[in-house]
């Protein structure tokens, strides 16, 4: 009886708890080649015949271990409350019920005309997992709980339709499922821990230290993720470029560039998004090197934008912690990007007019219009 108990309540949860975390690493791996079809296919294979094959090992240790089915649904429940999208677990979760009785048919241990119970079991139990899953305005930490809690109450009263409650049967389906309970919601836990400080850590490397914009890296995954978007239908990149950041740094000293580059920061974020929510972003390359993005708002529109901030900057100098004034300009450059062009070269074409505008003067804002007559495009 002792080593019963052990195996329902120890041995066999953590045997499930082991192929949960094994499900968990397939599952990451195949979505890393969801855009490969073949090997899609593969994975999903891969998945299908592991799951079985484990559930096949449950059910041989669970006839041998307690002299009854156990935890036969609680991998595939548990997958679907992690990624309710996936059809797969679903049909995982509905199929299982009838391999677990198929193999008790099988090897003769329950008759083929309680069939009716199977699909009742597994029908009422798929119906709870499915409300729960859509029950959104709770958390997941309670949902999950309490389809495992669901769990066993059909267990409980499946054996009660059975007569077959023993001390071992009755411990499998609470203080076992207990323990994979709370065992699966502390690792999940801390994956989603994990999981918040990889984000961080993700988004630290995408800012700049000095300004807390956004760098070249995250440029670069914002243009990929904008030309993806079917709702993007327009790109301009600006370079821009404090004008004479190396006499200030020279002058003043390296704090006070510094400050100056927090207030030209500050002011180009602020302005840049109001004017253009959710569609522009604004980067710092290194130094006094800065790149503007906007989507679906045309040249025109960023232009004038940027002459008022240029007129803001003229009228209103910064002041530094020492009182010092200094009246700050910049030099710019706006291109379109174009459809299936690399951002390489629109950050290139971006950089030559830019070069060419500080070769002329500095303080200008010149623009180029593609597939435009030449007289349509604005020069200040």
């Amino acid at each position: 009886m002792a080593i019963q108990l052990f195996s329902a309540v120890i041995y066999l949860p953590i045997i499930v708890i082991c192929m949960i975390i094994s499900q968990i690493y397939f599952e990451r791996y195949w979505e890393s080649f969801q855009g490969n079809k073949l090997a899609n296919c593969g994975l999903v294979a891969a998945i299908m015949i592991t799951y079985f094959i484990q559930e096949f090992c449950l059910l041989q240790l669970s006839l041998i271990n307690i002299n009854e089915v156990a935890f036969m649904q609680v991998v595939s429940v548990t997958m679907v409350f992690r990624n309710d999208k996936n059809k797969l677990w679903w049909g995982l979760l509905t199929i299982t019920p009838l391999f677990a009785n198929t193999g008790e048919v099988l090897m003769g241990i329950e008759s083929i005309n309680t069939w009716w119970v199977w699909l009742g079991e597994s029908a009422i139990f798929l119906l709870i997992c499915g409300a729960l899953v859509e029950w959104k305005r709770i958390s997941i930490r309670i949902r999950y709980p309490l389809a495992i809690l669901s769990l066993s109450l059909v267990e409980i009263i499946s054996l009660g339709i059975d007569n077959n409650f023993t001390v071992v049967n009755v411990a499998a389906a609470t203080l076992g499922l207990l323990i994979i309970l709370i065992f699966e919601s502390r690792r999940y836990e801390s994956e989603i821990r994990n999981e918040e400080k990889i984000r961080l850590l993700q988004r630290e490397s995408e800012r700049d230290d000095l300004t807390g914009l956004l760098n070249y890296r995250a440029l670069s995954q914002e243009i990929s993720a904008l030309t993806e978007n079917q709702g993007i239908h327009s790109i301009v990149i600006g370079g821009l470029d404090i004008d004479h950041f190396k006499r200030i740094n020279d002058t003043y000293g390296h704090f006070v560039g510094n400050e100056v580059l927090n207030y030209f920061s500050t002011i180009f974020r602020k302005e840049i998004h109001e004017a253009f929510p959710e569609h522009g972003y604004v980067y710092r390359f290194g130094g006094e090197e800065f790149t503007i993005v906007v989507s679906n708002h045309s040249i025109e529109e960023v232009y004038t934008l940027l002459q008022t901030i240029e007129k803001q900057f003229s009228e209103r100098p910064i002041v530094t912690k020492e009182g010092v004034k200094i009246t700050i300009s910049f030099s710019c450059s706006l291109t379109n990007h174009l459809n299936g062009e690399l951002l390489d070269l629109t950050l290139k074409r971006a950089d030559k007019m830019l070069y060419s505008v500080k070769n002329n003067g500095r303080g200008w804002i010149v623009t180029d219009h593609h597939g435009m007559p030449e007289e349509n495009v604005a020069i200040n």
